[in-house]
């Protein structure tokens, strides 16, 4: 976020604007030589720099932001003419901006204001594309407004962004084309109501070109069992939000008489995982103790080398 802003407050857009930073500060800040920045300006009209009566160039806080999500759009495979072209569709300055775009989200959802948050998540769906506004929005979102609840905040707040979360990722997911080869299944643990997490990491490996067969919250063990027999699946990954039911799984695991190495490749995954290491570990599985981004990529990863 641009200096002088917070992650509870829309930046202010005088702020974001004000050219401060020399091209050796934004070379530095995201990675990109001075050259490549001069020729994105040149041929794309991105960024926006402000020349001093000297001819320097001087970047705002914004254009950085314009800079980094360039990059990101490389990194995904996005052409710079692409790139540029999504900038030029999103005219509105805090509609180019996905630090600004977070907060209005954070706002309207505890804000209640679900046309808000709605019209703010498809923004961040033109500016960074389905796949981005999932993985960079909706857990910081749901980190954010869950981490203000217990002060002036209450309860119902998490659970609002929590349910309007899901459906937004819920909905990307049913956009995304089906998938051949042998499934891969993604669900919560029994008695797992909290299924974002899943969800999130369901729709990141249907991205990556995966058969994902969403099997949803309060996955009993015995469900699961059936559907590994039924479905012969090329691995199976389970998500476990509260403490109480990474519990229940251990449980489930030492009497289910499944053994490390036998049938698919398990994973098990989410905060009370990452929370729980030493519990966790005694999981007949591979523990994905971060995010559900990382958590898909190295889910792709190991099935990609046992293909080898």
């Amino acid at each position: 976020m641009g200096r002088g802003s917070s992650a509870t407050e829309p930046p202010v857009v005088g702020a974001e604007l004000e050219p401060r930073y020399r091209v050796t500060a934004v070379e530095a800040m995201t990675g990109v030589p001075a050259s490549t920045l001069r020729s994105w300006e040149r041929r794309y009209g991105w960024p926006h720099p402000v020349r001093t009566a000297s001819d320097q160039r001087l970047y705002s806080d914004h254009d950085v932001a314009v800079v980094r999500f360039l990059v990101q759009r490389r990194t995904e495979g996005i052409s710079m003419a692409q790139a540029a072209g999504l900038l030029e569709r999103t005219a509105a300055a805090d509609e180019r901006d996905p630090e600004r775009i977070l907060a209005r989200l954070v706002a309207a959802l505890r804000a209640f204001d679900e046309p808000a948050a709605e019209a703010t998540f498809t923004a961040a769906e033109r500016l960074l594309g389905p796949e981005g506004a999932a993985r960079e929005l909706v857990p910081r979102a749901i980190r954010e407004v869950a981490g203000e609840v217990g002060g002036d905040l209450p309860v119902a707040a998490e659970h609002f962004a929590s349910n309007l979360l899901r459906r937004q990722v819920l909905r990307l997911l049913g956009d995304l084309p089906p998938a051949r080869g042998r499934a891969l299944l993604v669900g919560c643990a029994p008695d797992e109501e909290h299924e974002l997490g899943a969800l999130l990491l369901a729709m990141l490996l249907r991205v990556r070109g995966h058969r994902v067969v969403y099997l949803g919250s309060r996955l009993p063990g015995a469900a699961l069992e059936h559907a590994v027999a039924a479905l012969d699946p090329t691995g199976v990954a389970i998500s476990i939000t509260m403490p109480d039911c990474l519990e229940q799984a251990v449980a489930w695991a030492r009497t289910s008489g499944r053994r490390p190495g036998a049938g698919p490749r398990y994973w098990w995954g989410g905060p009370a995982v990452a929370q729980a290491p030493e519990l966790a570990s005694r999981l007949p599985a591979e523990v994905l103790d971060t995010s559900a981004a990382d958590g898909a990529s190295r889910i792709t990863a190991a099935l990609s080398t046992r293909r080898r």
